[in-house]
């Protein structure tokens, strides 16, 4: 009876998706201009890699810098600065990356109007909560080089660096995991591949847990081919998961009991806008498995997917929940005011939600088609050449 319960809900849940699908794709068709082909910048990828470690030098070099100057050597300021020059640098990063990037379903004003939607949903439950770190925080940047603003001036400097922060990072962000997935993603599974029927058991086995007792006779990919324009149930699964993942993480933090006395409101605020727009690239490489349909073939019965072992690796709910009510427990018992604890998580929640829906919506709309066709090319090539027989391809 669960299990029929269960199957429902599934069908039901199928269902509603595949009617939000069709209206976004009627959307997508009414909207200028239509997506005619996917537009590739030579070299793109190679440069973003080969420029990456100098860019997080540059960042480290900054804070360290910034750290000096601002001559409040404490351990709450340091994380504070750490974490906004990250954020700071990769919404930087993201402007050139925002003209290399492929063209998407929607056009980037339809993405860049999400954002503005996204930002002004953190702005106003701020108001709401009586918590407007945002605009208090930009106060405090601009004091610290002599200027002074007006509450006008502030509110509007404020709220345009965090539309900034929202949907240039995500885009640097999305831009730098997404080159490194189409770069070495596709070497992963051809390594897999060169151990097929030996017995031999690499990392790359073992990252995605495939069980000891499966002898890989093959790999193959068979990715997921949707006729619809824009798939917006993969833009969901994406935000839930990412969602998922900054509950699990924030329960760490915003009920901890030692880092509630530690940290500011500001350092907070900076340690939840660096967790929310850096969770993806513990995320996405495991969905870009799963859209690619990478799987092990055996002579077990069924196939095995290994996107499956990798979200295990990610996702523990019971864990998550464990951790939560465990912190929870510890901070009220230590004397902390559970509805401050509340507050405190709610104030992440929000950000966390909003940073998150940027996200999935700008990867599924920019990033996953051309991913997905780049790995399965470069897994065919590169599997042609070490078979005899073209015709043992899947993708």
């Amino acid at each position: 009876m669960v299990a029929l319960d269960h199957n429902m809900r599934r069908r039901w849940l199928s269902e509603k998706m595949e009617d939000i699908n069709e209206k976004v794709d009627q959307v997508a068709e009414r909207l200028p201009p239509k997506r005619d082909s996917i537009r590739s910048v030579p070299d793109r990828d190679q440069r973003i890699i080969r420029v990456f470690p100098y860019f997080i030098g540059m960042c480290l070099v900054i804070w360290l810098i910034g750290y000096l100057y601002v001559g409040e050597f404490t351990f709450s300021k340091m994380i504070e600065l750490l974490c906004l020059v990250f954020v700071s640098c990769f919404a930087i990063l993201g402007v050139p990356c925002l003209i290399m990037m492929d063209r998407g379903v929607f056009n980037n004003w339809v993405m860049f109007a999400i954002a503005v939607v996204m930002t002004s949903f953190m702005w106003i439950s701020g108001i709401v909560m009586g918590q407007v770190y945002y605009a208090e925080a930009i106060y405090d940047m601009v004091e610290v080089f002599g200027l002074h603003l007006n509450d006008v001036l502030q509110f509007i400097i404020g709220f345009g660096a965090t539309l900034a922060l929202v949907y240039f990072t995500s885009i640097g962000v999305l831009s730098v995991i997404c080159a490194y997935m189409r770069q070495y993603v596709a070497r992963v599974f051809l390594t897999m591949q060169s151990r097929v029927g030996t017995g031999e058991r690499g990392k790359a086995e073992r990252f995605f847990m495939v069980p000891d007792i499966i002898d890989v006779e093959d790999v193959v990919l068979e990715p997921e081919r949707d006729q619809h324009t824009f798939h917006f149930a993969s833009a969901f699964s994406l935000w839930a998961y990412l969602f998922i993942l900054g509950l699990l993480v924030s329960s760490y933090l915003f009920v901890n009991p030692l880092l509630i006395e530690e940290l500011g409101s500001y350092t907070m605020l900076a340690v939840t806008l660096m967790l929310s727009m850096f969770t993806p690239a513990l995320v996405i490489p495991w969905m870009v498995v799963k859209t690619v349909g990478a799987k092990v073939k055996s002579r077990a019965p069924r196939d095995y997917f290994l996107w499956i072992g990798a979200r295990r690796r990610l996702f523990t709910t019971f864990m998550a929940l464990g951790v939560f009510m465990m912190m929870f427990v510890l901070s009220v018992y230590l004397g902390t005011n559970a509805l401050e604890i509340v507050k405190n998580y709610i104030s992440f929640l929000v950000p966390l939600f909003a940073t998150t829906a940027v996200y999935a919506g700008l990867y599924v709309n920019n990033f996953e088609t051309p991913v997905c066709e780049q790995v399965c090319e470069k897994f065919r090539e590169g599997k042609s050449r070490g078979v005899s027989r073209s015709d043992d391809l899947d993708c």
